[in-house]
């Protein structure tokens, strides 16, 4: 998919400047406030201006990409994970602890993953852990319900009796075999998620939810440039044209990886 191999070529662009972010900006610029500098339009000694607290907008947008980048694969990687274990286990034993624990994920699920991060934020108080924890409880039980799906329609093929029948324990059984073979959508649902768990990392940073300032955000830049986007535009193009790159590039990696991994989809 060419598509897929633009968004690769982006996201790969995007983690390449995060993780080189010091070789590239100063982080003092990103954060020290300079007055005499405020408000300067891109320039070549600022080529994405300054803020109206005078810090470099370059330098923030690129170690604000590590601040999204890392908390919103992080937060997916521990959703997922939690996610892939809870649907293995109810998928694959049933009963009463398929019900318990898909009553646990319908409890989840009737609350929208924006409203239910920002009453675990509002509870546990802003910062970067504890945005991390709501954004991983909020994804956990649409990843669950995938798995068990999954789990439902090979937990009786061949090769999981014969597993059986050989005495193998149940959770062996669980992380060689069943997880295995229904991490496909998962990977699918992962990589859709990340995109939107920056999205909602940044909404909630722009509510003053997420990061805690000085350390820059995509989103709580857009927060302070509110009041001056009028006048200064750039304030809320370089952090938005941000957002939207790194969102579309997983996202057509998504699609990608649905096509690919989805026998259904192929001509």
């Amino acid at each position: 998919s060419r598509l897929a191999m633009i968004g690769l070529v982006l996201l790969s662009f995007l983690l390449i400047v995060a993780i080189s972010a010091p070789l590239i900006a100063d982080y003092d610029d990103a954060i020290n406030q300079n007055m005499k500098i405020r408000l300067q339009p891109p320039s070549k000694d600022h080529i994405f201006g300054t803020d109206h607290y005078g810090r470099d907008i370059f330098a923030r947008i690129i170690f604000g990409a590590r601040v999204s980048l890392f908390a919103g694969l992080a937060s997916i990687l521990t959703s997922s994970l939690i996610g892939a274990i809870i649907g293995s286990v109810a998928g694959y034993f049933g009963g009463v602890l398929d019900n318990i624990l898909m009553r646990i994920m319908d409890v989840l699920m009737a609350l929208p993953s924006m409203l239910l991060a920002i009453s675990i934020v509002a509870a546990l108080g802003p910062g970067l852990t504890n945005l991390l924890i709501a954004i991983s409880i909020s994804y956990i039980a649409q990843f669950a319900r995938i798995i068990r799906s999954s789990v439902l329609s090979i937990k009786n093929q061949e090769f999981i009796e014969a597993a059986v029948a050989c005495g193998t324990r149940d959770s062996r059984i669980i992380l060689k075999h069943v997880i295995p073979n229904a991490i496909g959508p998962l990977i699918v649902q992962s990589t859709l998620s990340i995109a939107t768990a920056i999205i909602l990392i940044s909404s909630l940073s722009f509510l003053g939810l997420g990061i805690k300032p000085p350390m820059p955000e995509w989103g709580s830049m857009l927060a302070d440039a509110r009041s001056q986007m009028r006048n200064y535009p750039y304030l809320v193009i370089m952090p938005g044209a941000a957002i939207i790159i790194s969102v579309m590039a997983l996202n057509l990696i998504g699609d990608g990886l649905r096509d690919a991994l989805d026998p259904r989809l192929k001509d």
